[in-house]
């Protein structure tokens, strides 16, 4: 049986596909969306490049290195409805956002809009910019309770009108810390009619949304390649409309800077890009499997049930936001009051890896309040979040009733 057929049989959420993700019954891993992880035969083709690329570096990086960074252009051109030539491989989305503003001429009085769930890496990018440029940022707040999609675009045409200033308005499809998806296409619109440029922050997209570039028409898209689409780490896409191609360019100037733009952005004198090359085995596994339509409806409704089973077991409630605004993979709900001093999101990812067997949970900081984030994927099986139940019941204090 050849391994595609064999991955093709596994039901999701058995030993067997927990095995093919090397996920030992020991540890639970309901952090997906962190960090991504690999199927076997992906983490086999980056050994199998590493060994190829150490066994004739000059044949690597003057002949071959080129070549594999095409094939996966074109995949990932493909896999979000955009033209190679406008599709670019990097390292990850934070990679490209900063490729994108670094690039970019905000001019004199030029300023940035993000909001309140804003990735911290591209906050934090866009900070450096106003410490080092004077270019200010604003954000524009999101509260919850959200009531429906309109609300978000209102807020969003509202800042926009107040603040004429503003040159690029950076959004996230899916945001980081509470799986919010936003109306994009919307919000695309209504900065395109008042001349901001768009930067959408898909990290959470590809291999979690179907995802048609031309309909949602930004002026510059990043996304993820390791965390829903299975690729080793790190890999990521930047897609740039061709109207500012001759405007964006690589953080790194490097010997290639006379030639095309793909090898500007292949090309980083001698680092290590073999994960950018797992796309195609990655690309395989995903389809393989299923696909999207199957995965997401598995994952889907794993972290929907399991963000109601954690509610009921704690007390809590999920974050208030409509279905249509809910990301497929991933749910978000509230916590208890902490016993004692309270610790921010990365303490207690801490406290629970050290005290509960390596337990990976995502408790992330939002607007002051620390929320738990669930990711689920086709390794995932309801055991994993009743593991996670009792730690938390554990943790928090919490009698069983």
């Amino acid at each position: 049986m050849a391994k595609e057929e064999q991955y093709s049989s596994f039901t999701f959420g058995s030993l067997e596909m927990r095995d093919v993700f090397r996920q030992s019954s020991r540890y639970v891993m309901v952090n997906h969306g962190a960090y991504g992880l690999s199927p076997q035969p992906v983490m086999e083709k980056k050994f199998e490049l590493i060994k190829e690329q150490e066994s004739q570096p000059d044949i690597w990086f003057r002949v071959n290195m080129m070549k594999y960074y095409m094939e996966s252009v074109k995949i990932a051109a493909n896999i979000i409805g955009a033209h190679v030539d406008d599709t670019f491989i990097l390292n990850n989305a934070t990679e490209g956002t900063n490729c994108v503003l670094k690039s970019l001429d905000f001019g004199k009085d030029g300023e940035i809009l993000m909001n309140s769930h804003s990735y911290l890496a591209v906050k934090n990018t866009a900070e450096e910019m106003e410490s080092t440029s004077g270019i200010r940022t604003r954000y524009v707040p999101i509260k919850f309770p959200i009531a429906d999609e309109q609300e978000i675009v209102n807020l969003y045409e509202s800042y926009l009108d107040q603040y004429p200033n503003v040159k690029i308005a950076i959004m996230d499809h899916i945001t980081s810390p509470t799986a919010l998806k936003l109306p994009v296409e919307k919000i695309v619109e209504i900065c395109r009619q008042r001349d901001v440029l768009t930067l959408i922050d898909g990290a959470h997209v590809p291999g979690q949304l179907q995802l048609d570039i031309k309909k949602i028409n930004p002026d510059f898209y990043v996304g993820n390649l390791h965390k829903w689409y299975y690729t080793f780490r790190s890999c990521g896409l930047l897609w740039v409309s061709p109207k500012h191609k001759n405007q964006i360019r690589p953080l790194v100037t490097s010997n290639y800077s006379d030639l095309s733009m793909h090898h500007r952005f292949c090309y980083w004198g001698t680092r290590d890009t073999s994960s950018q090359f797992t796309l195609a085995t990655a690309h395989q596994f995903y389809n393989d499997v299923g696909g999207l339509e199957a995965i997401t409806e598995y994952n889907s409704s794993l972290v929907t049930w399991a963000q109601s089973m954690l509610c009921d077991a704690l007390g809590t409630k999920p974050l208030e936001i409509p279905s249509s605004m809910r990301a497929p993979n991933m749910a978000v709900l509230h916590l208890p009051e902490q016993p004692g001093k309270a610790l921010c999101g990365n303490e207690l990812i801490e406290v629970f890896l050290e005290k509960y067997n390596g337990m990976t949970v995502g408790f992330l900081d939002v607007m002051g309040e620390v929320v738990l984030r669930l990711s689920a994927n086709i390794y995932n099986c309801k055991e994993d979040y009743y593991k996670l139940r009792d730690a938390l019941v554990d943790y928090f204090s919490i009698s069983k009733s």
